[in-house]
């Protein structure tokens, strides 16, 4: 097994193409056929399922990208390790885009632990509105990272997944759904929202849900500010949706109760993304820190373990 062979897997896993893969890593179609081929017999599994109009890996593939990841978080911190020691410190810039919710409740954790292991390199942070609004940022040169939920998009970016975040209806403690742990879209109009501002990912998934069957009942206020919207709602009747990660204290203090929609739990991937093209050495440090602290796979946050940190430093 040669590491050439695993950055070809991860080309063609990531473009889901063997040409595109090949182009991005100078490769002619056919030598990157062969490096595969070459593994998975080796290995004697299949490591891509070759489909119309991707291909994607097979669960074996899948088995081995995790590894390849990790292979790939050692090898860069020997260099970057080998590389103080002859230059000094990692410097550089990284400019990373993200909703101030994702920022204070997730991205802040990884920030700091990058922060902390490579002092040299500067973090430029710009709040967006919208997960989509940091996507945009990085497609058009004005940061380097996007973080939030993981949707398909520009064949010319990578994502990289994190681990996937379960969005929960939120009453106050009082409330006469309060009690019941699962609830029906009926049960929830018979109460007024408190909704995100539209282009917001939390409110594409409420759109979602009640636009097309009758709508909104009434609709208290809307904001983009997660500390308003949870404070509304803790004193009003009002019925608000939230990605379970910024309700931590709110679960521990026993101020709001976190209800799931029957039949339907709401799981929303979430990771971060950049430029394909775009070779940077503090992305890929940060990609690799990142990776480090989710683990071999993503983790999973939902109403059981929304008091614990998402990227707690292990």
């Amino acid at each position: 097994m040669e590491l050439k062979q695993l950055r070809a897997l991860q080309a063609i896993a990531d473009t889901g193409s063997f040409g595109e893969a090949a182009a991005q890593l100078g490769l002619t179609q056919s030598a990157l056929s062969h490096q595969v081929r070459h593994l998975e017999a080796e290995l004697d599994e299949t490591l891509l399922i070759r489909a119309r109009p991707k291909v994607y890996p097979s669960p074996a593939g899948l088995a081995v990208l995790a590894s390849a990841q990790k292979i790939r978080a050692e090898i860069m911190a020997l260099e970057a390790r080998f590389e103080r020691s002859k230059t000094g410190p990692v410097t550089g810039t990284l400019r990373i885009a993200a909703t101030t919710l994702s920022i204070v409740y997730v991205l802040g954790d990884l920030c700091e632990a990058f922060i902390e292991k490579y002092p040299g390199i500067e973090l430029i942070f710009t709040a967006t509105e919208s997960a989509e609004a940091a996507v945009r940022r990085v497609q058009v040169g004005t940061a380097d990272v996007a973080f939030g939920p993981l949707a398909e998009g520009s064949s010319q970016m990578v994502r990289v997944a994190l681990g996937s975040t379960e969005h929960a209806f939120i009453v106050r403690s009082g409330h006469p759904l309060a009690k019941r742990g699962t609830v029906s879209l009926d049960q929830l109009r018979e109460f007024p929202f408190v909704l995100f501002q539209p282009g917001s990912g939390t409110r594409a998934i409420t759109d979602e849900l009640f636009l097309p069957d009758g709508g909104y009942p009434s609709v208290l206020t809307e904001s983009n500010d997660a500390q308003f919207i949870k404070r509304i709602v803790s004193i009003s009747s009002g019925v608000a949706l939230m990605p379970v990660y910024a309700l931590a204290d709110e679960v521990a203090s026993r101020r709001l109760s976190l209800l799931r929609c029957a039949g339907r739990p709401i799981l929303v991937d979430i990771g971060i993304v950049h430029k394909k093209n775009v070779l940077m050495n503090s992305i890929e440090l940060f990609k690799s820190l990142c990776l480090d602290l989710r683990g071999p796979s993503p983790i999973s946050i939902t109403i059981e373990n929304a008091r614990s940190l998402p990227f707690a430093r292990r």
